[in-house]
């Protein structure tokens, strides 16, 4: 998409019941895939303002239908008080619609800006870690019983890893633009971890309403206090497995740096986090979890860790298609980053069963 100027971007946002006419926009967050805006009217009130990239997202329609459904939902247990977390909420388009067709096909979406939030790449505390975890276990209980049929899947295969490392597999030997040599020991990395690839397969777990992209920086946590506040970037809200929500979120918020750093000797696992992290998780989670879920805790994160990486690693090899890059080999370095914190992980494999163990005997935090 060329770039809007704040003009176009205030007129896009004039179309959405706002209370009072924007007056700034500026570009907000960090996201790999969307375009976000945040917008201030002349009466101080503030709203993201997004672009749904619809190069990724096929089906713009059904998302918003999942994100209004999911949201709705969310905001009813608020109310009642069955959970502490907040949720976004929607502002309409002028026509009542929750989205807005503009130039190109573009679809537009607004949501209330959510204040007192924090957003962190990486963990400051083990109390943010166990917050986060609470947060997303406590996203997926709520979920458990959203009434009506299935959300449509955004991203249809998202975290099917099988299907990951083949389309490796096959980008590898397309090569289409002469960067596999540079690539050679990250390719030979991944082909010898491909056993992760069927470790944890969607169809053997039970299906859920889960997040499907839990990073760190997808909760806020209050700036004062640090508790759970919101889940935000509903997106990939779909049908699937809770092990890969919990593995994305112990690969950033267990990790000692960002997921694009380029100096793999900075690159940890903490084990400290990762305690937090189950701990928070099991108690957000309540009761809902199998005991085949909660068999595979532990290698969870490894798997998702290892599927990421193949992600940045195709999209090196293919040309920089699908991740938003900032600079050249900035994929690259994603992978390689992602790679060395899988190994990092595989080193304290052990220590990771035992924690888990562990928590689950001494019950709820």
């Amino acid at each position: 998409m060329k770039d809007l100027s704040t003009e176009e971007i205030l007129e896009l946002a004039s179309h959405f019941s706002l209370e009072g006419g924007g007056v700034s926009a500026e570009p907000f967050g960090n996201g790999n895939v969307n375009d976000t805006f945040l917008l201030v009217t002349d009466c101080g009130h503030r709203y993201t303002l997004q672009r749904i990239n619809h190069d990724v997202f096929k089906d713009p329609v059904s998302l918003m239908d999942n994100f209004a459904r999911v949201t709705q939902h969310l905001a009813q247990k608020y109310a009642e008080g069955q959970t502490t977390l907040q949720t976004l909420v929607l502002v309409p388009a002028l026509d009542g619609s929750s989205y807005l067709i503009g130039e190109h096909g573009n679809y537009w979406r607004v949501t209330e800006y959510v204040p007192g939030g924090l957003s962190l790449e990486v963990p400051e505390s083990r109390e943010h870690a166990y917050e986060a975890g609470r947060a997303f276990g406590d996203f997926q209980y709520q979920l458990c019983d959203l009434p009506g049929n299935p959300l449509i899947e955004t991203i249809p295969d998202f975290h099917n890893t099988e299907s990951r490392y083949h389309a490796f597999l096959r980008a590898v030997d397309a090569d289409p633009c002469q960067r596999a040599s540079e690539a050679a020991d990250l390719i030979s990395f991944a082909k010898e971890n491909e056993h992760l690839a069927t470790l944890i397969r969607y169809a053997d777990f039970p299906t859920r309403t889960v997040h499907n992209d839990t990073k760190l920086n997808n909760v806020l946590l209050h700036e004062t206090t640090g508790t759970g506040l919101c889940v935000v970037d509903l997106d990939t809200v779909m049908p699937g497995c809770v092990l890969h929500d919990f593995g994305d979120l112990v690969r950033t918020a267990a990790c000692s740096s960002e997921e694009d750093e380029p100096d793999i000797s900075k690159i940890h696992f903490l084990p400290d986090r990762f305690s937090a992290l189950v701990e928070g998780y099991l108690c957000g989670v309540q009761d809902l979890l199998d005991p085949v879920e909660v068999e595979h805790l532990a290698e969870a994160p490894q798997v998702i860790t290892y599927e990421l990486a193949l992600r940045f690693l195709t999209d090196f090899l293919l040309g920089d298609t699908y991740f938003k890059v900032k600079r050249p080999g900035h994929n690259f370095e994603r992978a390689r980053a992602q790679f060395q914190l899988l190994r990092s992980m595989q080193e304290y494999a052990p220590q990771m069963k035992s924690t888990v163990s562990s928590c689950l005997t001494a019950g709820p935090a």
